[in-house]
């Protein structure tokens, strides 16, 4: 009989990490747990046979789940404590080492699938996510990261969630603390620019079409507010420009696919290995000529796309004439962007037309990042959502990370 304690750093919490930590321990027959703690690394305690032990550690090594990475693992050993089962701790406040806080994931395909399927219990549920997608950065309040440390505190899991949450072998929704559903998740709502709520049966279809007959939304997304329109109306355009007094500088795009992008902009195997990524940030890529009006980009030759992050922005795009918009943030020129719904209905009340919100918070806000290719390499202008707050490795040592 062994025993080994072993502290794991890198984006280890937020990410599925202990339900892949609780299923490899109970393949390989061994006993013990697995627990966050406060600097939001992962401790496991892990007993039993050596090679079990050891093919247990080549698995924790070398089969991390979709959205985690390990940066370092720390293996000590123990006396063994005689443990009858491996179980999932209650996270502890103990510090041991630093590790990452995980950013925000774009939506995966599977969880897309299940928005998009009729049969599905998210059917058109624009906040729907599981292990490998989703906020995590914007809702984090402290950590270690687990659900009462989260705005999605706010929202109790209905009973079926409840069910699914605590099923071992659920491998996208077992222990993990973004989970919800139309039950009991965040809801959306159409608002005039007073906050007076438009009572009507999809809020979002509604948004699409107030966007289709030439109006400006305002759309709070997962790290803050949106200002969206036609990318192809000359007479909107210019109204928002006027309005958000920016007289030139570009607007990002939102395209809802990468068929829909290839047809706005050049998108080579770089590009879309990059629009598809996780992180989904704005790419500036190529214009072609005569996609888009001249007032999304003027005197530019390029444009900023990217592809719906989130379930709601896809369902919006979903029912758009064009299937693309102009996605640019929701501020007032020089300041961040909005991220609460009275700020926004304060600030952006003669912007916007209408407001597409919902009542989950946002705790950190993060602009859409922007990356663009120099010399056929991607080149960061504009580092946040998707990306930070990811650590920067340096090429030297220094006495603090902060």
């Amino acid at each position: 009989m062994q025993a080994l304690r072993v502290r794991v750093a890198g984006i280890v919490q937020g990410v599925g990490f202990r339900p892949h930590v609780y299923r490899l321990a109970v393949r390989h027959g061994l006993k013990g747990y697995v627990l966050n703690l406060g600097g939001s690394e992962v401790e496991i305690w892990v007993e039993g046979d050596p090679k079990q032990i050891e093919d247990f550690l080549y698995d924790l090594k070398n089969k991390t789940p979709r959205s985690a990475e390990i940066e370092e693992i720390h293996i000590q050993a123990e006396a063994p404590k005689g443990y009858k089962d491996f179980s999932i701790l209650k996270s502890g406040t103990t510090i041991t080492k630093l590790s990452m806080i995980p950013p925000d994931f774009g939506i995966c395909e599977e969880c897309l699938r299940e928005v998009l399927d009729p049969s599905s219990r998210w059917y058109r549920y624009p906040f729907h996510s599981c292990a490998w997608c989703g906020p995590r950065f914007t809702v984090i309040e402290k950590i270690p990261y687990d659900r009462e440390n989260t705005s999605m505190r706010d929202f109790p899991l209905c009973e079926e969630c409840q069910k699914e949450y605590t099923d071992p072998n659920n491998l996208r929704r077992f222990h993990i603390q973004g989970i919800s559903c139309p039950k009991c998740g965040p809801k959306v709502f159409l608002v005039d620019p007073t906050g007076k709520r438009l009572e009507v049966e999809d809020p979002i279809r509604e948004a699409a079409r107030l966007i289709n007959e030439g109006y400006i939304v305002a759309v709070k997304g997962i790290g803050g507010f949106h200002l969206a329109c036609l990318a192809t109306d000359d007479i909107v355009l210019e109204k928002l420009r006027r309005h958000k007094k920016r007289p030139t500088k570009p607007f990002a795009l939102m395209a809802l696919s990468l068929e829909v992008a290839e047809k706005i902009a050049e998108v080579d195997d770089s590009a879309r290995e990059l629009l598809t990524s996780p992180a989904r940030p704005i790419v500036i890529l190529p214009r072609k000529p005569g996609a888009v009006s001249e007032l999304v980009a003027p005197n530019l030759k390029t444009v900023g796309v990217m592809l719906p992050y989130t379930a709601l922005h896809y369902l919006l795009l979903m029912d758009t004439r064009d299937k693309f918009l102009v996605m640019t943030s929701g501020n007032e020129s020089g300041e961040p962007i909005i991220k609460d719904n009275d700020e926004a209905l304060r600030k952006l009340g003669k912007v916007a037309d209408y407001f597409l919100m919902h009542n989950r918070r946002i705790v950190n806000r993060a602009d859409d990042s922007v990356v663009r290719f120099t010399d056929g390499e991607p080149v960061m202008i504009r580092r946040s959502r998707g990306y930070a707050p990811r650590w920067i490795t340096l090429p030297r040592s220094i006495k603090s990370p902060a």
